[in-house]
């Protein structure tokens, strides 16, 4: 039972002491961290020294320059990102907030992904989510929840960007004022009318 529902974590303790959420930011900041001051620079510092000692690699090198020129800000952007997240779950406690999926209303009907949340089979729908009145979405990079997520655990101001996770604390991600437009959720769309 305790694998359905993860323990409520403490409201008096950052978010940051959750074990599982300490480990998925270690985990990821590391990741980020080898890749930008070790992978990158071994790589293109051998390729140099191959470039050097022959100059069949020169045309190779230049790829690999090119593309490192395109990737290397990519890595750099979600490292500070992973850092970001850092920062909020260390300075704010896991609290446990209501919230509803909200699918998209937009014109393109490959962003739309029916679900059924009646299905026997979990279905993980794009990370657009409404807390209180605020939808959410998150940012910088598309998440994917449960369609029958019902609850999440929030760190810090859902208003003011917060970072947000399904219970347990295993993926945290962060979220902002979603400014797309969204269908309007079943009970609101099918009110009936108290007029005679």
């Amino acid at each position: 039972m305790s694998a359905l529902f993860p323990p409520t974590p403490s409201p008096s303790r950052p978010a940051i002491s959750h074990p599982p959420t300490r480990r998925a930011i270690r985990r990821r900041v590391a990741r980020h961290a080898v890749l930008l001051f070790l992978a990158w620079p071994a790589l293109l510092t051998l390729l140099v020294r191959a470039a050097a000692d022959d100059r069949r690699f020169v045309p190779v090198m230049g790829w690999v320059f090119i593309t490192a020129l395109m990737l290397v800000p990519l890595n750099l952007w979600a490292a500070v990102t992973a850092l970001r997240v850092h920062r909020r779950l260390s300075g704010h406690a896991w609290r446990p907030m209501k919230c509803e999926v909200v699918p998209t209303a937009g014109s393109h009907g490959w962003r739309l992904k029916a679900y059924d949340a009646s299905a026997d089979h979990e279905t993980r729908v794009l990370a657009i989510l409404r807390v209180r009145d605020t939808v959410l979405v998150a940012s910088p990079f598309k998440r994917y929840v449960s369609s029958r997520l019902g609850e999440v655990w929030c760190a810090g101001s859902a208003e003011s960007g917060a970072v947000m996770c399904e219970p347990g604390g295993a993926r945290p991600f962060r979220v902002v004022r979603y400014k797309g437009s969204v269908r309007l959720s079943e009970p609101n769309a099918a009110r009936p009318s108290t007029t005679g």
